[in-house]
């Protein structure tokens, strides 16, 4: 197994959203390397491991394209529309569906090792640690399942949605819920730690750092919590409801708003170190490592900044709406768009 696979605690693997991969180009990519056009659209983030891009759409397939050429390796069909960013655990690709369903594929062949059904359509990536993953489902039923065998271990209802993926450690789980709370939950057994109100939904996927949960809400404001107790360290107000999940690279936190900005704060006090001039609406991820951080606008723009101090290291105009995130090696940069579209870029 390798280490990006290890323990997927959250959205992309970890707190910079990486997939499991070290961000550390800065370059402007200068020329499309190839282009494919999916059936219909992607409202998820590609993963990139062993070469293969994994990426999920809306018409029910998972696909594995060749990350040199685009060619696809295989596909595998699921039940219904897939809104679910995979990831990853040794062997395996997993992602939740529409149709309720929770799916471990193998990652060399694409043959389905289980499925397991739960409550609602799930929109959330799973997050693994310890051989359990982790995610909730759209009727408010949030679940540890099995990565060996797809058996549940234990499952709650809370009373609104779960459209943010959980950050899981050895003893916590932490994720957001529409009903406006931000939620601890024991790893082992489900049982409720602690529960922070905000005052509105909370849909991003939390990082954690230095002892802090990091989210923001839709009620305009940025959080960061206790890990250990809940309690209230700072808060930061941006311009209009927050939906963009944070990433965390060298002491700082960056997030989209749907002002359009991007965010990035001090980690230890919540200070604003920078803002971006507007994107436009930003509900996407960042992607952020020590000397770069790159977000997609919706509205077809893709910037990378220098995580210092904001200044622009490079732009992708490529239009259509933009809601992943990026991925960036050495080599290519990665974009997938709602119109079904993944651009590669060297």
């Amino acid at each position: 197994m390798d280490e990006a696979s290890a323990n997927w605690v959250t959205l992309l693997s970890g707190n910079d959203r990486g997939g499991g991969r070290v961000v550390g180009r800065t370059s402007r990519p200068e020329q499309l390397a190839w282009k494919v056009t999916l059936p219909e659209s992607i409202r998820t983030s590609p993963v990139l491991a062993d070469g293969a891009l994994y990426v999920t759409s809306l018409d029910g397939r998972l696909r594995v394209l060749d990350a040199n050429s685009g060619r696809e390796r295989w596909s595998f069909a699921a039940g219904a529309e897939i809104h679910s960013t995979p990831a990853l655990s040794g062997d395996l690709v997993l992602f939740g569906c529409d149709d309720g369903a929770v799916y471990a594929v193998n990652r060399t062949s694409g043959q389905q090792q289980w499925k397991a059904q739960s409550e609602g359509a799930i929109w959330t990536s799973p997050s693994v640690h310890g051989g359990v993953a982790f995610l909730g489902t759209n009727d408010g039923v949030f679940a540890a399942i099995d990565v060996a065998g797809g058996r549940l271990r234990w499952s709650r209802r809370f009373d609104g949605r779960m459209h943010s993926t959980a950050y899981v450690t050895a003893t916590h789980v932490y994720v957001g819920c529409s009903d406006g709370r931000v939620l601890a939950l024991d790893a082992a057994t489900g049982a409720d730690a602690w529960a922070y109100e905000t005052g509105d939904s909370v849909t991003a996927s939390p990082a954690v750092s230095d002892g802090l949960v990091l989210v923001g809400s839709e009620d305009r404001c940025f959080y960061a919590l206790d890990a250990g107790t809940g309690a209230l360290r700072w808060r930061f107000e941006a311009g209009l409801g927050l939906a963009s999940s944070p990433a965390v690279a060298a002491g700082k936190v960056a997030f989209g708003g749907k002002d359009g900005l991007l965010y990035v704060l001090s980690v230890a006090d919540g200070r604003l170190l920078w803002k971006s001039e507007s994107i436009r609406p930003i509900v996407a991820t960042p992607v952020a490592g020590p000397r770069i951080v790159c977000i997609q606008g919706f509205f077809g723009t893709t910037q990378a900044f220098d995580l210092e101090n904001g200044k622009v290291l490079w732009k992708a105009e490529l239009g259509g709406s933009l809601g992943s995130t990026p991925i960036l090696t050495d080599e290519m940069v990665y974009l997938a768009t709602y119109p079904g579209v993944i651009y590669a870029l060297r």
